[in-house]
C-alpha cells in the first residue's frame, strides 16, 4: 500500500494530459448537470481563467478548458476563484477556430474552496500584461505548456502567463515546458481579453531556443542553490512536495522538484528534512502564485542529477540518492 501511495505521488508530479477525454460528454454535462472540475489558473488582470476537467475513472486523464463570459456577474465570480478551487460549470463550447476549447459560461458554482493549510496574501503580479510587450515585437519567455501538437503554446513572461496563437505547429511542437525561448510575436485583436499573442511566422527564426531543458536530462545538478519552495498538497499532489528555485534569463524562474524514484524511504527522508526546516519558520514565506517561497531558507544540492522525461511534466526534477545530498541553508 505504501508503495502504491508513493507511486501515485510521483505520477502526480509527472502528470500530463492524456487527451482521451470525451468532449461530447463534457459538453453534455455543461448543458445539463454541469461539469465539475478544478480551477487551474485565474488571472483577473488578464481575464484569463482555465478549468481542469478530469476523467471520473482515471485521475491522470484530463483536459484544460478556457472559461469566458460577457456577463459581469459571472466575471466577478471568475475573479473570486483561485487555483485548485473545485467548481461546477454550466454553458457550452464556443464555435471559435482555436485549438483549446473555450466554454461560454452561463453559471459557475463553487463546490469546494481549496485550503492549502498555509494561509497567504493574494498573489500580486509584478508584471501586468501587455505592459512592456506592447512596445516591442520580441521577448524572452519560458514555455509553460505545449499541446495540440504545437498549436497551443502557453508561455510565462516574468511572473505572468499568456497564450500564444500558433498556425505552423512545426515551429513549436518540439518545445518542452521549462524551455527558455525568444519569440517574435504580434498582438491579436480578437479576443481582447485575455491578451493573446500570435507567433509572427513571417519572419525567420520566429522561435529561438535559448536554453533547452531536455539538454539537462541526466546531467550533473551538483552545486545548484536557490530558495526553498513548497508545493502544498492539492487535488494534483497527495502530499507536500519541495523544490529548489533557479534564476533564468529575463527575470524568469524555474523550479526543480526534489525527488527520489527508486526508494520511498529516501523520498520520505527528503520531504521530512525540508518539512522540518520549513516548520521552524512558520509563516515565513511569500505567495509565489502556484507555490510558496521561503523568505530565508535556501537549498543547496551537494549531489544530484537533472531529470526531464516528458515535454509537459509539471517541473523538471533533481534526482537525489540521499537526504544527505541536499543542504538546507538559512539566509
Amino acid at each position: 500500500m505504501k508503495t502504491i501511495f508513493f507511486l501515485s505521488v510521483l505520477l502526480s508530479v509527472l502528470t500530463k494530459p492524456c487527451l482521451a477525454i470525451d468532449l461530447a460528454q463534457v459538453e453534455n454535462e455543461l448543458k445539463t448537470t454541469g461539469a465539475v472540475g478544478w480551477i487551474h489558473g485565474s488571472v483577473e488582470s488578464q481575464g484569463l481563467y482555465v478549468f481542469t476537467y478530469r476523467s471520473a475513472t482515471n485521475f491522470f486523464d484530463y483536459v484544460e478548458l478556457s472559461l469566458t463570459s460577457d456577463d459581469p456577474a459571472i466575471q466577478k465570480q471568475f475573479a473570486a476563484l483561485a487555483r485548485h478551487d473545485q467548481v461546477r460549470v454550466k454553458g457550452a463550447f464556443l464555435a471559435i477556430p482555436v485549438p483549446q476549447k473555450h466554454i461560454g459560461v452561463t453559471s459557475i458554482e463553487l463546490v469546494k474552496k481549496y485550503e492549502s493549510g498555509y494561509p497567504s496574501d493574494p498573489y500580486q503580479h509584478q508584471v501586468v500584461i501587455p505592459g512592456a510587450l506592447l512596445s516591442q515585437n520580441t521577448a524572452i519567455f519560458q514555455v509553460h505548456a505545449v499541446a495540440a501538437g504545437g498549436n497551443i503554446l502557453v508561455v510565462e513572461y516574468q511572473d505572468s502567463i499568456l497564450p500564444i496563437f500558433v498556425k505552423n505547429a512545426n515551429l513549436t511542437k518540439n518545445l518542452y515546458r521549462g524551455d527558455i525561448v525568444t519569440l517574435n510575436y504580434k498582438f491579436q485583436n480578437i479576443p481582447a481579453q485575455p491578451v493573446h499573442l500570435q507567433l509572427n511566422e513571417e519572419v525567420q527564426d520566429s522561435v529561438k531556443v535559448l536554453q533547452s531543458i531536455i539538454s539537462l536530462h541526466q546531467t550533473d545538478a551538483s552545486g545548484i542553490q536557490g530558495r526553498l519552495i513548497l508545493f502544498p498538497k492539492s487535488p494534483e499532489i497527495s502530499l507536500n512536495v519541495f523544490a529548489v528555485e533557479a534564476q533564468m534569463p529575463a527575470n524568469l524562474l524555474r523550479q526543480y522538484t526534489l525527488v527520489n524514484f527508486d526508494d520511498p524511504a529516501v523520498f520520505n527522508a527528503i520531504l521530512k528534512k525540508c518539512q522540518q526546516a520549513w516548520d521552524q519558520h512558520p509563516g515565513d514565506y511569500t505567495n509565489g502564485r502556484n507555490k510558496l517561497i521561503s523568505k530565508h531558507l535556501q537549498v543547496r544540492i551537494k549531489k544530484g542529477i537533472y531529470n526531464e522525461v516528458d515535454p509537459n511534466q509539471a517541473n523538471a526534477q533533481i534526482l537525489i540518492k540521499s537526504a544527505d545530498d541536499l543542504e538546507v541553508i538559512e539566509k
